[in-house]
């Protein structure tokens, strides 16, 4: 017996108030009509205050399709499916033109139906900044017929279901608070706790889908060099809305920053702008930056934090192989104090890892948690206070 597999999604749109948006896409009503039923792509413009455009994509397995979905319904976007394996999968992706703050939506739905079929719906939520970083959801969910669990990547997280209902209708919240959220990608499939045979149709609900504001400033990179014992600062924005000025801010040692400086920002502004700060007075060794976005009303935002070495001798240590695939990384050292080594990703959060001896000269450091793709600082400090780092690129 076949099962609905139903998606209800929306975007706040309250039109005489600042910075909200919503599109419910129970409802027939422009824009929030998915038209025509079937399309596999649907465009929504000058949605919310400020307007921003979002875009729908919809891939994966879309063969898979029954009941001429997707289509509106009145409980939402409905995306009816049968999927003969867990390898088979489908993925709803919104794009909006602006990162927007306070995304939130709800799932409705999620269960494991016994009774008729032998799926578990399984949905994995990855929300992206707008320079493709990964954002962690906050997620609530009813805990006697649903499981979190982990994607792909730390950021990424998955909600399963486990009840044999043949439709659940407890709600499942997930937010991003206070994050930039630039792309969301919902992707739908079959856990693996499902009875043996062909895995057949289920249901589920995506609903109110909405977001506050869009972010004030899009940076679009930040990034430094040492220039003649200085440290050159540059960045670049995309976007500005009631921005006030960036403050500068030095570490150390990932832990305590300080201001060092302050550039005054355009204010609002919808084209590309660029940025400088030079540092005179750098730290001796590495030093740690990151940007302060304070906006007119004294709101505010980091950037992520960026390592510029002023230096001029060699490294103390060389590190390989690089990239790695981060089970494990390998030092040659000369002279090496073993607590003032340090493992840092490009957030300045420290990770903790385990250090085993090789050889002469030569150590293991193994994360306690294997390494996701990305990039990431091996930091040594002597007891002198004088710093050295090399940057691991893992690739897994």
């Amino acid at each position: 017996m076949k099962q609905i597999f139903s998606f209800l999604l929306g975007v706040l749109l309250i039109s005489n108030a600042y910075g909200q948006g919503f599109i419910d896409l129970s409802s027939n009503a422009v824009p929030s009509a998915w038209n025509p039923a079937g399309a596999l792509v649907q465009s929504y413009n000058t949605v919310g205050t400020p307007a921003i455009n979002v875009i729908a994509n919809v891939e994966g397995n879309t063969n898979r399709f029954i009941n001429s979905t997707p289509r509106t319904d009145s409980r939402g976007l409905w995306l009816s499916i049968d999927l003969p394996s867990r390898l088979q999968e489908v993925s709803v992706t919104f794009t909006f033109s602006e990162p927007v703050t306070d995304l939130r939506f709800g799932i409705r739905g999620i269960d494991r139906d016994l009774s008729f079929s032998n799926y578990q719906d399984r949905v994995a939520i990855a929300g992206y900044d707008a320079s493709g970083g990964g954002l962690t959801p906050n997620i609530t969910y009813n805990t006697s017929v649903a499981y979190l669990g982990q994607g792909d990547a730390p950021f990424i997280k998955t909600v399963a279901g486990f009840t044999p209902d043949p439709f659940d209708s407890t709600l499942t919240t997930v937010s991003y608070r206070g994050s930039g959220v630039k792309r969301l990608v919902l992707t739908y499939g079959s856990g693996r706790d499902v009875r043996l045979g062909p895995i057949t149709s289920q249901s589920i609900f995506l609903t109110d889908l909405a977001w506050s504001n869009i972010v004030p400033v899009q940076l679009i990179y930040f990034r430094g060099k040492a220039e003649n014992n200085r440290a050159k600062l540059q960045w670049a924005t995309a976007t500005e809305i009631n921005s006030a000025y960036f403050g500068v801010e030095r570490s150390a040692d990932l832990k305590e920053f300080a201001p060092v400086g302050q550039v005054a920002s355009a204010g609002d502004s919808r084209e590309r702008l660029e940025y400088s700060f030079l540092d005179d007075g750098p730290l001796p060794g590495v030093n740690y930056y990151r940007l302060k976005q304070v906006d007119k009303d004294g709101s505010f935002e980091y950037s992520k934090v960026i390592a510029v070495s002023t230096q001029s001798e060699a490294a103390q240590f060389v590190i390989y192989p690089n990239p790695s695939d981060g089970q494990s990384v390998r030092l040659q050292f000369d002279n090496l104090e073993l607590d003032g080594l340090r493992l840092v990703n490009l957030f300045g959060q420290e990770i903790g890892f385990d250090i085993e001896a090789s050889s002469t000269n030569n150590l293991v450091i193994r994360p306690k948690q294997p390494l996701e793709t990305g990039v990431y600082f091996v930091t040594y400090t002597s007891l002198g206070r004088s710093r050295v780092t090399q940057k691991l690129f893992v690739h897994r």
